[in-house]
């Protein structure tokens, strides 16, 4: 039963923006001084999308000034995703909050905490730093602009690329449109393949919406994203390790209620007792 949980548990470091389980579980091997070294001499050549596929958008006007996301496992409610976005002139700073447990009998058997922080000039990111702490096992990821680079420091040491890329936070529509992205749990520059699936009708606590459904191919896999036509974020899900559903579930995203509590009751079910 508890390396049930256990795997439930890795299998979240997606939901807080990893490229897989079993990238960020590789990743907590040091790597040696030797191939830190290398890896920071070398410039790796990487490209955010291009400005025409990078929507020019205000989040605040979006979203409100919170994101609030609720985590499901097996129609079992287990944690809670909070984004905060706050604007100084041109200067956006997003802060991200996830926090996970996981329950069995009467004791917590599992525990997940992430929290991160971009900084946005205009339509680039700048800088970004991300904290985990994995049931006590815990992982610093800091980026930034340096000159004519990116510095990317995480559990391998430095990283240096030629641009800034999206991170992975998905608040942002332009992630879809990247085919490079920034693992903010290894810090890992990640190659994904987002493939278009069409549209569907997602279900949120604020109303029902139509949203476009993504599913992320090539490093990043098994994990969907929906934006709605003005591209706010409203729905994410992905397969955890032992097959079960991991499910994003928006419950304030800028949307409208027009259903209150009904749209609540409908779609959010009783706890469980067990994961």
């Amino acid at each position: 039963m508890r390396r049930t949980l256990a795997v439930a548990g890795m299998a979240v470091l997606a939901a807080a923006g990893c490229s897989s389980a079993r990238l960020a579980w590789a990743d907590g091997e040091a790597a040696s001084a030797g191939a830190a070294d290398l890896a920071a001499s070398t410039v790796q050549q990487v490209a955010p999308p291009p400005p025409d596929q990078i929507p020019e958008i205000d989040p605040l006007a979006l979203y409100g000034d919170e994101l609030v996301f609720d985590i499901y496992r097996k129609k079992s409610k287990i944690g809670q995703h909070r984004v905060n976005f706050e604007r100084d002139g041109e200067r956006l700073t997003v802060s991200v909050e996830m926090r996970l447990g996981v329950d069995f009998m009467f004791f917590r058997a599992y525990e997940f905490e992430y929290d991160a922080t971009e900084i946005w000039q205009g339509r680039e990111l700048i800088a970004s730093t991300s904290y985990v702490d994995d049931n006590g096992k815990k992982v610093t990821v800091s980026a930034r602009a340096d000159g004519d680079v990116f510095k990317i420091d995480g559990p391998r040491g430095a990283t240096l690329a030629s641009s800034w890329v999206f991170p992975t936070n998905h608040w942002h529509r332009g992630q879809v449109n990247s085919r490079i992205i920034l693992n903010t749990i290894n810090g890992r520059l990640t190659r994904v393949e987002p493939v278009a699936k069409g549209i569907d009708r997602v279900a949120t606590l604020q109303g029902d919406v139509d949203a476009e459904h993504f599913l992320y191919t090539g490093e990043l896999r098994d994990t969907e994203v929906w934006y709605d036509a003005a591209g706010r974020w409203v729905k994410m899900a992905f397969k955890a390790k032992d097959g079960s559903t991991i499910e994003y579930r928006c419950r304030q995203c800028g949307l409208a209620s027009q259903q209150g509590q009904a749209v609540a009751e409908s779609i959010e079910p009783q706890p469980t007792s067990s994961p």
